[in-house]
């Protein structure tokens, strides 16, 4: 996250640089503005009572006369007036983050959706793969089995778009696990739930499983960076949506079945969804993650196959 105290300090001295130029070329209007500082301090002593009454009709005459002068000046000099006012990049919190309201400003929370993209995992083209762009026509054509598929496809398409709003919403609900052959809708779909999240400023974690268990892995063994433990522990139990992509593809061993079935676990208790992706069958399951593990990913997801022609197949035949 930006420090936000550096930047407004580094864009006041911005303003001062462009101030102090005006000044060094044009002695007058320096002259003219130090008169208005020192005006303005004596003005200041009139809530400790030290000045008479005359005395400050006579200062606010001065103000007047001196901010007159100045305007005058800027108008002989050609300035610009935005020149001596800070140029903050969010005009409504000065660059605070938060509105004198104690609110949380629109600029911060724009910041934090914008983190929360670079740390997602999503890549540049799976940011760029929403629900719109989600074509049902690729599943139409796929011969006689085509209208059908399309119409699957797309109560598919709005039980994604129902989850993403129950996770935006802070509901419980089930997770949902995505099964089928490569190429088939699993990543668009569940790249076009993260954006959805991302957007509205809910934090997700998108990694393949072989990224999740060498991140749990290097964070519990890697004594050369400890204190990263928590950290990593933390984002993956507590982040508003997990996705496991290619559930199946990593090489199964017991740490695997072990941290997979602790995270499944974690993450049901807490009511915090999963979305798991995979190739293999669902048959599958028990025989590589133990039938404990299968269980939990089966009886408490909303499983959902894929199938039909390769989609990525189908657009490469196409640009030939």
């Amino acid at each position: 996250m930006i420090d936000r105290d550096t930047k407004r300090l580094r864009k006041q001295a911005e303003r001062d640089r462009r101030v102090e130029q005006v000044y060094q070329k044009d002695r007058k209007f320096y002259e003219i503005d130090q008169a208005l500082r020192l005006t303005g301090i004596q003005l200041v002593q009139t809530a400790l009572g030290k000045i008479t009454p005359q005395e400050l009709a006579q200062l606010e005459q001065t103000r007047a006369e001196l901010n007159k002068a100045r305007e005058k000046r800027i108008k002989t000099l050609k300035l610009d007036k935005n020149l001596f006012e800070v140029h903050w990049d969010c005009q409504k919190c000065q660059d605070r983050g938060w509105t004198d309201f104690g609110v949380k400003c629109t600029c911060l929370i724009q910041e934090e959706i914008d983190q929360a993209f670079t740390q997602s995992g999503l890549t540049e083209e799976m940011k760029s793969q929403n629900f719109e762009t989600f074509d049902l026509q690729w599943y139409a054509r796929q011969g006689e089995q085509g209208p059908a598929l399309a119409e699957r496809m797309s109560k598919v398409l709005k039980l994604c778009h129902s989850f993403t709003q129950d996770v935006i919403a802070g509901k419980s609900q089930k997770d949902l696990l995505f099964y089928g052959a490569v190429g088939t809708g699993k990543t668009h779909l569940s790249s076009a739930i993260a954006n959805e999240l991302l957007a509205q400023g809910k934090s997700v974690v998108y990694r393949s499983i072989s990224q999740i268990i060498t991140s749990i892995y290097e964070a519990k063994f890697d004594f050369q960076n400890q204190g990263r433990q928590p950290e990593v522990l933390k984002s993956l139990r507590q982040a508003d949506l997990v996705i496991i992509d290619d559930l199946g593809t990593e090489k199964t061993t017991e740490f695997v079945i072990t941290e997979l079935f602790e995270l499944v676990n974690d993450r049901q208790r807490m009511g915090k969804p999963l979305l798991i992706s995979t190739n293999i069958a669902l048959r599958d399951l028990p025989g590589r993650y133990s039938l404990r593990t299968a269980d939990r990913l089966i009886t408490r997801s909303i499983c959902i196959q894929f199938d039909g022609t390769s989609i990525r197949q189908l657009r490469a035949e196409k640009a030939l």
